[in-house]
């Protein structure tokens, strides 16, 4: 064998070691702790929603928890709390949790509305001069209203008009007769004073400014 055959043959089971010592266990990369971060931070912020309340139930909430409570007006006497939703037990969202989501107070609002709309997919429908009751007893029922694409596209067909005694229920009505809004005032006169989640006495009608309360029939 030739000196320039040794030396090939060296070179080579020096590579194919290489090459072997190479083909070991992969090693997983060290956990980034930029993506645990950005993880969390959506999952704080998908918990994010808002209810629709009476301004007689912030009136009543303890100075202390007011003060701390953010909320803003949404239409007549009602208001619109931000609330966060910790697997099914909902509790008033505070300016902790907004910086967990990394949510400033301004996009809040729209954070909010698109975490009711994937958790309220089925849109609203109802029949002309008839009342529809589409949902009944789930707690973010009134948050409906925040839904404004939804109630845009049923308005396509004529006058909405809806009643939101209290959270959990939802009346609405599509071009509906003067004798139709007289039982839905009535229903909603009976169904307000006992809700003990409140939201509106009166009826509402959507227009392309939002919702307004309609005087009473």
């Amino acid at each position: 064998m030739s000196w320039h055959q040794l030396v090939s043959k060296v070179c080579l089971a020096l590579a194919l070691g290489g090459c072997a010592r190479g083909q070991g266990p992969a090693v997983d990369p060290p956990p980034n702790p930029a993506n645990a971060d950005a993880r969390h931070r959506e999952r704080a912020r998908a918990r994010l929603r808002a209810v629709i309340r009476d301004q007689s139930f912030l009136e009543h909430l303890p100075e202390s928890v007011r003060a701390t409570t953010i909320s803003e007006p949404f239409a007549g006497r009602m208001v619109l709390l931000y609330m966060v939703d910790d697997q099914g037990a909902a509790r008033g969202a505070q300016a902790a949790d907004l910086a967990e989501a990394g949510v400033s107070r301004e996009a809040l609002r729209a954070v909010v509305e698109w975490n009711l709309a994937q958790a309220l997919r089925v849109p609203v429908s109802c029949s002309n001069h008839l009342v529809s009751e589409p949902a009944h007893r789930e707690y973010y029922e009134s948050s409906r209203l925040l839904l404004n694409e939804q109630w845009a596209n049923l308005a396509q067909a004529g006058t909405i008009v809806v009643a939101v005694p209290s959270n959990d229920t939802l009346f609405v009505a599509c071009n509906p007769t003067p004798e139709i809004l007289q039982k839905l005032a009535v229903v909603v006169q009976n169904t307000y004073p006992r809700a003990t989640g409140p939201v509106s006495p009166a009826l509402l009608t959507w227009s392309k400014d939002g919702w307004r309360e309609l005087p009473a029939p």
